[in-house]
């Protein structure tokens, strides 16, 4: 019977440092707060390639655009967009404009676009940072997603544009 006893007392203080030892460990990750990266103008830097998409498979965008990490990009594409007599016609246009970016992630681009013949349109474009890669300590995105507003400006059929960014070069500075 005392074996008994004096087992149970050691299985219980054998629980017991068990269950202290863990306390902290249990805690601390109970506490700590999810790590949520925060996005900023500097987190759309560089040079990105650009691959559109028009609805319905109707168009292919190809371009490259430059982000300045302040809110100012410069960029040019082409278009090839269907033509008269099931031709395909090739458009090239040149835009310029700003963007925002929230912590989340999000944001937008209000941009200007040249189209051949000199006519400008604006256009506002909703983008969401889907890849990151940290440069000196920035989160900097390395890929992006996005889609227009309003049916395309550039095309006759209305239809909507989507495009992929890709980091083609990472900056040197881009923060403020």
């Amino acid at each position: 019977m005392e074996l008994l006893r004096i087992w149970k007392s050691g299985l219980l203080l054998l629980a017991s440092l068990g269950t202290t030892s863990l306390a902290p460990i249990l805690q601390t990750d109970h506490e700590r707060e999810p790590s949520q990266v925060k996005y900023t103008l500097a987190s759309f830097c560089g040079d990105y390639g650009i691959v559109g998409s028009y609805s319905g498979g109707i168009a292919r965008a190809l371009g490259t655009q430059t982000m300045d990490g302040h809110g100012n990009l410069t960029g040019s594409a082409i278009i090839n967009e269907p033509g008269p007599n099931n031709t395909r016609s090739i458009t090239s246009i040149g835009f310029s404009g700003t963007y925002t970016v929230n912590p989340d992630g999000t944001g937008k681009m209000a941009l200007s676009i040249t189209v051949q013949g000199g006519t400008i349109v604006n256009v506002t474009e909703d983008f969401v940072i889907t890849k990151t890669r940290t440069v000196n300590g920035t989160a900097l995105a390395s890929e992006i997603q996005d889609a227009q507003e309003v049916p395309s400006v550039i095309l006759s059929t209305p239809t909507l544009a989507f495009h992929t960014y890709t980091l083609r070069s990472a900056p040197t500075s881009c923060t403020r």
